[in-house]
């Protein structure tokens, strides 16, 4: 379950809105990865980096049962 919404009630739509939010913060931490490359606050930047991947990997697995749960898990068929 997401912060708002049950992932059983999600729409196709909210799962690709989660899955925009999750690449937005990847995005961010690989931007703070890069200041630290070049001089920027390790320490801070380090944690942000952390907090941010953890938010995401949350969402990843909202969005994966949200999709197990309307498709079910295909991994068997071949």
């Amino acid at each position: 379950m997401n912060r708002f919404v049950p992932q059983e009630d999600m729409t196709a739509d909210q799962v690709m809105q989660c899955s925009y939010e999750a690449a937005a913060i990847i995005r961010l931490c690989e931007n703070a990865a890069w200041a630290i490359q070049t001089g920027g606050d390790a320490a801070g930047l380090s944690d942000a980096i952390g907090a941010g991947l953890r938010t995401a990997h949350e969402l990843v697995g909202v969005m994966h049962d949200a999709l197990s749960r309307h498709e079910g898990q295909r991994g068997d068929e071949a």
